[in-house]
């Protein structure tokens, strides 16, 4: 058992609707590009990345759902919007929905949402793009400020993109009132949200009422210096006042200032809308904070709409906001909110707690710096040497080189300690892959792990290894294993949405290397073999119709090679033309797969010299030579390994249309390999599961065999060789007449072989049973041997003519099996005679005899056999023992013999020895 198998077979991953989901919008989407152009494709797979998408943003809210469910309903927060579950929807016992698990839905909905916005960006049609890049009309309003600024420049763009997926992840996360409730209870202010800093109102009152103090308190006065003990405390209740007078407020108060600055961070981080943040700082009596946002809440300026706008002014502003970051505020959180309002990374850095939020803060100060940059340009000089005046972060300059920004700053998450355990996972360095535009060389990285952990134990077909050598390093801990199903799906429709557009781009190309294309198949290839073992083959050939036609056929070979039965066959064999795969370019390789696993062409035939049905001894009067009993083994047609294997190609090959010579060729090679490793019991399964009379019925279908008998193995070569084959049909075979019965000639003969080796080894077991005078032998059982008798001699006569010996080339195979197997085939043939001469009818002695006269003719290829292998003296000494047999016999019987065989001039007598 492969690493592959056993890792699967052994995995506890259930297989969920995902699965069938997954499989059935993709196969919605081939079925609906069929007659459309390249345009239409694309848009269609946009529709599937939605598909994919809509159902896994669907399956976290049921998960979730799921678990509030087991932790009593209400406990646990619930994303506004969420798909309640119906009791009968959920499983018993299914609330036990794990924390780990809800991650991982959430971390493959997250990027599939990155895939559906940033793809159609990067593969859009290139006379739409260049539609949209017409230029607009002087800019007038903020909005139309911004849309100028993204069409002149695609890297703003795709940073938009990045910043609203990173938004929109963000807003799948717990409530903000959840994320600043501890907080806020600290404030020690109940349920009051509004009025301000109540705690330190409450004391200054206090000072004033012990002191009789009237109007502002003077910070300075020395009614204020005591202030109830303290000079700490601010004396006025504006928002400059903590940073003005240097003071601070009552510790509740400043949990509550921390609280409200981060719901502002949070709402800005999740992109809410300008209307939004009003509404929740309103709540608070605090619109001042939402007025300090308005000028550019982020990445979406479009919201409420900024007339006759004044370029100046949002660049002074940004410039504003840094100062506030740097200099201002009292807290992380207020600081980190004019940080991102200003594109700086050093106070937001500060309070990111996630990959997301590291990756939000550079891309947040990239995008705001560019448009900086943008408005300045358009400003005019007066308005670079105005700015000049005033510090900003500089996120373009901080990162150098543009070309490699994104692949820089992902490589450089990675190494952050404080973010390298996720940054290194699964989910992130795919995402981030994607971000970085690096997704090629990640599906590369990824294939060769899994062909890596495929080989770990044992060499893997389906997986091999990576021949070439690989510069770089990679982190494993970076990519799926090949126990991770959920992953290896994601992976594996990613390979084929990315693969697909890439063919259908007129500026791009898939891999160019064949070894990094065959290496990202490994992918496809892993989610195949869990869809095998998940006994889900029905989607199988969905998948594998992906792959590249040098691997399409392997791989789907090996996952359906298991397959039995005709119906369960040609099911998978419409499935396949349904797609598009090519049924008799299958039929062509799949043999060839098996044939080539065992290299059957540079196997030795170790049986020659070796090949022995006979016990050791001389012939006996009764039995002749003995020969052994069960010498090939159980009656089974059922075979293990490699050889079931390669009947069932055949068994396949013989349902799919035409294909008759490759059929007949691919059956003599695996007769051949059975042959030489003198595996009979394999060969007599396939004579029996793939007989020739099969063969030619099944695709021959124009010829009407006059006996159906599928056990006959002789009689059907005649009815083909005597065929008057249409030239449309040769070819379609590629090769002449002669040529094309030279290769049936072949399968008809070492069909007949085994079948003749197995009608002796059953009477070889009559005859053993016959000796034993214990257990005398049933007349049901001579009644049979009647019939072994006549199938012997009928399989013998094309060994006995020439066996092998016609072909359409130089076969040194051919004069090696002659070699192995007709010297001891045809004495154990002649004691079968022998034996069947004195247990059935004496007229076998006479056959016999004319057997020896076959083989005395001048040029005899038997006898010449014999000479080679040394064995003339047994096959003489076999005939003598016959003859005597027959004499002893005629002395014996008064009967005469039969009318056939006085009519052909044969005659007891005439090998009888009278006194």
């Amino acid at each position: 058992m492969t690493d592959l198998e056993s890792t699967y077979r052994h995995s506890t991953v259930r297989v969920g609707n995902d699965v069938d989901f997954f499989a059935a919008e993709l196969d919605r989407y081939n079925t609906d590009l069929r007659g459309r152009s390249n345009s239409e494709k694309r848009e269609q797979i946009f529709k599937l990345l939605d598909s994919y998408y809509n159902y896994a943003r669907n399956r976290v809210d049921r998960l979730q759902a799921s678990q509030a469910g087991g932790r009593n309903r209400g406990a646990v927060w619930q994303r506004p919007g969420s798909v309640d579950l119906d009791v009968d929807e959920v499983e018993e016992g299914h609330f036990s929905v794990s924390t780990e698990e809800v991650r991982r839905a959430e971390e493959e909905a997250q990027t599939w949402d990155l895939l559906r916005r940033i793809l159609p960006f990067r593969y859009q049609d290139s006379e739409l793009a260049e539609e949209k890049n017409g230029r607009n009309p002087v800019p007038q309003s903020r909005r139309e400020w911004w849309e100028e600024f993204l069409i002149t420049d695609s890297v703003a763009r795709e940073r938009k993109i990045v910043l609203e997926w990173l938004q929109n992840s963000a807003t799948h996360g717990p409530p903000v009132d959840v994320v600043v409730s501890e907080l806020q209870h600290n404030a020690e202010r109940g349920d009051i949200l509004a009025h301000g800093w109540l705690h330190t109102r409450h004391k200054i009152k206090l000072q004033k009422s012990v002191n009789g103090y009237q109007g502002v308190l003077d910070p300075n006065a020395a009614t204020s210096q005591s202030h109830l003990g303290s000079n700490i405390l601010v004396t006025q209740l504006d928002p400059d006042a903590v940073t003005r007078q240097d003071r601070k407020l009552e510790p509740q108060d400043e949990f509550f200032e921390r609280a409200i600055w981060l719901g502002c961070f949070e709402m800005l981080r999740r992109g809410y809308s300008m209307s939004e943040i009003r509404d929740w700082c309103a709540e608070r009596t605090e619109l001042w904070r939402a007025a300090t946002i308005a000028p550019l809440p982020l990445s979406n300026p479009q919201d409420e709409e900024q007339f006759d706008f004044e370029p100046g002014s949002l660049v002074l502003w940004r410039r504003m906001c840094y100062a506030a970051a740097h200099d201002g505020g009292t807290s992380e959180y207020d600081r980190a909110v004019y940080g991102l309002l200003a594109g700086d990374l050093e106070s937001v850095d500060k309070v990111c707690k996630s990959w997301d939020d590291k990756l939000f803060a550079h891309y947040n100060a990239l995008l705001r710096t560019q448009f900086d940059i943008f408005l300045m340009k358009k400003g005019g000089k007066d308005l670079v040497e105005i700015a000049a005046r005033f510090p900003a972060f500089n996120a373009v300059v901080y990162h150098g080189e543009p070309a490699t920004v994104a692949k820089r700053l992902v490589a450089s998450l990675e190494n952050d300690p404080k973010n390298s355990n996720e940054a290194l996972g699964t989910p992130k360095s795919l995402q981030a892959a994607i971000v970085a535009n690096d997704l090629g060389r990640y599906l590369f990285h990824q294939g060769v792990v899994l062909s890596k952990k495929a080989n770990a134990r044992a060499k893997s077909k389906l997986i091999p290894e990576i021949n070439f050598p690989i510069s770089e390093h990679i982190n494993e801990k970076k990519y799926v294993g090949l126990g991770d199903y959920d992953g290896l799906r994601t992976l594996a429709h990613v390979l084929i949405i990315v693969n697909t557009l890439d063919r259908l781009s007129d500026s791009k190309k898939e891999s160019g290397h064949k070894a990094i294309r065959h290496a990202q198949e490994n992918i496809l290839t892993s989610y195949v073999s869990y869809l095998r073992l998940a006994n889900l083959e029905e989607l199988v050939p969905l998948y594998c119709s992906k792959l590249h036609e040098d691997r399409l056929y392997e791989v789907l070979g090996r996952n359906l090679i298991h397959i039995v039965g005709d119906e369960p066959r040609e099911h998978q064999l419409i499935i396949m033309t349904k797609l598009g795969v090519d049924i008799k370019e299958f039929g062509r390789k799949l043999p060839l797969i098996y044939l080539n696993d065992v290299n059957d062409k540079s196997v030795r035939c170790d049986v020659k010299g070796h090949f022995k049905i006979l016990e050791e001894g001389p012939a006996t009067l009764k039995y002749g030579r003995i020969v052994r009993p069960d010498f090939i083994g159980d009656d089974s047609n059922d075979m293990e390994g490699e050889s079931e294997e390669l009947i069932r190609t055949l068994e396949w090959l013989i349902m799919v249309p035409g294909l008759f010579l490759e059929t007949c060729t691919y059956a003599i090679r695996v007769y051949k390999y059975f042959f030489k490793r003198a595996d009979l019991r394999a060969a007599r399964a396939l004579s029996v599961r793939v007989s020739g009379r099969y063969i030619a019925m099944e695709k021959l279908t124009f010829i009407t065999f006059v006996d159906q008998n599928q056990d006959d193995a002789h009689g059907w070569f005649d009815e083909v060789a005597n065929h008057d084959f249409s030239e449309a049909f040769l070819q379609e075979c590629g090769v002449s007449r002669d040529r094309l019965l030279n290769v049936v000639r072949n399968l008809w003969e070492l069909e007949c072989l085994v079948r003749a080796l197995d009608s002796m080894e059953t009477l070889a077991s009559m005859a053993g049973l016959s000796r034993d005078p214990s257990h005398p032998p049933a007349r049901e059982m001579w009644t049979q041997a009647v019939g072994d008798v006549r199938n012997v001699k009928n399989c013998m006569q094309p060994v006995l003519n020439n066996w092998l010996m016609v072909s359409n080339e130089v076969d040194n195979d051919f004069q090696d099996l002659r070699e192995a197997y007709i010297p001891e085939t045809v004495i154990a043939y002649i004691s079968t005679l022998h034996f069947a001469g004195g247990a059935v009818s004496r007229d076998n002695f006479m056959e016999c005899m004319d057997l020896a006269a076959l083989i005395a003719e001048k040029d005899s290829n038997i006898a010449q056999e014999f000479i080679k292998s040394g064995r003339m003296k047994e096959l003489l000494e076999s005939f003598a023992a016959c003859s005597k047999a027959l004499a002893v016999s005629t002395a014996e019987s008064k009967g005469k013999s039969s009318k056939k065989h006085r009519e052909l001039g044969w005659s007891r007598e005439l090998w009888s020895i009278k006194p």
